[in-house]
């Protein structure tokens, strides 16, 4: 497990093993793969599971009643939460060993049941029975951080904590697909991300194009398209507004004005849908690294973060057609293969940033990072900003398609002053190399450090 999900471990243990009664909430990436941090948490303990639905009140309570009577317990039909838990309690008592409860979704009872949590608490906090520690998991970010808050009121008080499970790391991808070549590997991560549960679908025996062929184009054995339109469906109810906006998205469709000229849709109303697609985690509202350089930012950006629903409307949505009257490869020379290295040059971004960020943790930059991101601005960019407590910055670019040439550190430099932020070391990373006149700036010039494609791979 790598050193993440380790943290993430030992938080949880760290709460169990208090030895108090606990109500924790856990969200984020939960399901990413069958060693997540849920099942290893849960293998040495006792514990109770619960899937929620989105459902009334009254069903939820009904179907919760229902396993309850099913395993023995006397429950109402149509049991209050205090009671629900309650049964639960008295399982503990009866076992006499320390009960941990999982409720997955409960964001779907929350919603229909806005005093979910001071019911349980009533139960959960009082004394005479073994530790009982309900662990409520959520998938729903957004929401849990913006606005479960406001719609619980004074019982956040009684929430002893919270864990976000993070993503698995591109270096874990970089270990599960040790046979693949390194650009396959990182357009591999373009397409899934850190989702480990996706990984699978892939074969590292075979190419990018190999795999994307078999398992998005093949009409017969497209399971990889077939679960994104699952997924699709399952989290765009109106399907018809949500399309078109993460097409424009997709298509480089970036601001509300953009938005609107490209949909014909009212801004109210993209908003609106916006607002949506950033609670489901498939938008993201882009921020940039705080700088005093503030009349030079590019602001109201919007892009997919959800890298496979990303993949799915920047090459398949407008040809599905194509799909069923072209053969895979076919298809992939004609409607992926040009488009493919601007597409994954943003993934080798959010790659390089990942790297910059590991060589802090394990004391390898010069510094100790406080904050970092990305600087964007109205005529370009700064790929990574990062910077100490007292104010130490380094600066990254990085070039996936292309050599990086002596001009780049100074179009870097020129950048920095639209930013208005002063370097001390800039971190330039090439997939394709470096030219010898950068080669030989960086031997002089200490500050400038170039990252090459293997050294980054291989660390």
């Amino acid at each position: 497990m790598e050193k993440t999900k380790v943290q993430e471990l030992e938080v949880l243990n760290g709460y169990f093993n208090s030895g108090d009664n606990q109500i924790v909430i856990v969200y984020g990436h939960i399901r990413t793969g069958s060693a997540t941090v849920i099942t290893t948490f849960a293998e040495d303990k006792e514990y109770l599971y619960y899937c929620a639905c989105s459902a009334s009140e009254r069903l939820q309570q009904f179907l919760i009643g229902d396993i309850l009577r099913k395993k023995g317990h006397d429950v109402p039909d149509f049991p209050t939460y205090k009671e629900i838990t309650e049964a639960i309690e008295n399982y503990a008592i009866k076992i006499n060993k320390p009960l941990v409860v999982f409720v997955e979704n409960f964001e779907d009872i929350i919603k229909a049941s806005p005093n979910f949590i001071e019911e349980i608490s009533s139960v959960v906090y009082k004394s005479g029975h073994p530790q009982m520690m309900v662990v409520l998991m959520g998938s729903n970010a957004a929401w849990i951080e913006n606005n479960m808050v406001e719609k619980i009121g004074a019982q956040a008080a009684n929430i002893s904590g919270f864990l976000k499970i993070k993503l698995y790391s591109f270096q874990e991808m970089r270990k599960r697909f040790s046979k693949m070549s390194d650009r396959d590997v990182i357009s591999s991560y373009a397409v899934f991300g850190g989702n480990a549960r996706l990984w699978s679908y892939f074969d590292e025996n075979k190419t990018f194009k190999e795999n994307v062929c078999e398992k998005f184009l093949d009409v017969l054995n497209s399971v990889l398209l077939r679960e994104t339109l699952r997924i699709l469906e399952e989290n765009l109810r109106e399907t018809a507004v949500y399309n078109t906006i993460m097409y424009g998205l997709a298509n480089g469709k970036n601001k509300l004005n953009d938005i609107h000229h490209a949909t014909g849709f009212s801004r109210a109303k993209i908003m609106v849908y916006l607002k949506s697609l950033i609670e489901l985690g498939m938008v993201e509202k882009v921020y940039s690294f705080a700088t005093t350089g503030h009349e030079n930012v590019q602001k109201g950006v919007y892009r997919i973060c959800d890298p496979l629903a990303h993949f799915f409307y920047r090459f398949f949505y407008a040809h599905l057609t194509e799909i069923i009257r072209l053969d895979s490869e076919e298809y992939y020379n004609t409607f992926i293969a040009e488009g493919l290295d601007e597409y994954v040059a943003s993934a080798y971004r959010a790659v390089c940033r990942e790297y910059v960020v590991k060589l802090a943790e394990y004391d390898k930059l010069p510094f100790k990072i406080d904050e970092e991101g990305e600087w964007v601005g109205k005529i370009d960019s700064l790929d990574i900003v990062a910077q100490s407590e007292s104010g130490d910055t380094l600066v990254g670019a990085c070039y996936w398609n292309s050599k990086m040439d002596v001009d780049a550190i100074e179009k870097i430099r020129s950048c920095c002053k639209r930013a208005r932020v002063n370097p001390d070391y800039y971190y330039l990373f090439s997939a394709m190399g470096f030219e010898d006149g950068l080669k030989e700036l960086a031997e002089k010039e200490a500050s400038i450090k170039l990252i090459e494609l293997e050294e980054m791979m291989n660390a």
